[in-house]
């Protein structure tokens, strides 16, 4: 009796574990959306594990990278911190992700791996140095097209010339404005 009831269990465990890695995997292939999820979640569990901590060395990595594309370090370490809170696993529902929420295609175009924080912090400080070269030297410019896109960021100074940032979308607007401190 116990022997049957030990198969049973077995059984179960095994119906679970074909479920998890085989079934579901296979039925969020065809939503993209829940399979970044589903993948965000089991690459976060199953990450390697870097020297860097979120508290401090993130920080100290951030720095460095601005500093070293020339933009400024308190301004980059406060952006990274909006973005992502200095988690290198976090995902947007939007589909950005890693510790500089970095859309997929944007990070291809970049040549670095997302989720990679010493890769991604290095392209998000390269990319906002060319973004300011860009625009003249304007960070908000730069912060607004990183956040919502150059040719959203276009569209806005076209449509409201000096007044560009009130015509971007209340997201944007709030990033630069908490980035900058105004």
């Amino acid at each position: 009796m116990a022997s049957h009831s030990l198969q049973r269990q077995l059984l179960y465990m095994l119906c679970i574990l074909i479920a998890v890695f085989v079934v579901i995997p296979m039925l969020l292939s065809s939503n993209p959306t829940l399979s970044r999820y589903y993948n965000s979640f089991f690459y976060s569990i199953n990450a390697p594990q870097t020297t860097y901590t979120i508290s401090g060395s993130y920080v100290s990595l951030a720095q460095a990278d601005a500093q070293t594309a020339g933009i400024p370090p308190d301004l980059f370490v406060r952006q990274i911190n909006q973005e992502s809170g200095f988690d290198p696993y976090a995902y947007s529902p939007a589909g950005a992700e890693g510790i500089a929420q970095f859309e997929p295609a944007t990070a291809a175009g970049l040549g670095i791996d997302p989720w990679d924080p010493v890769q991604a912090l290095q392209g998000a400080a390269g990319l906002m140095a060319r973004y300011r070269q860009n625009y003249g030297g304007d960070y908000a410019k730069a912060l607004a097209a990183y956040n919502g896109g150059s040719g959203r960021l276009a569209s806005a100074i076209q449509n409201c010339g000096p007044a560009w940032l009130s015509c971007e979308p209340a997201e944007t607007r709030h990033y630069v404005h908490i980035i900058l401190g105004y």
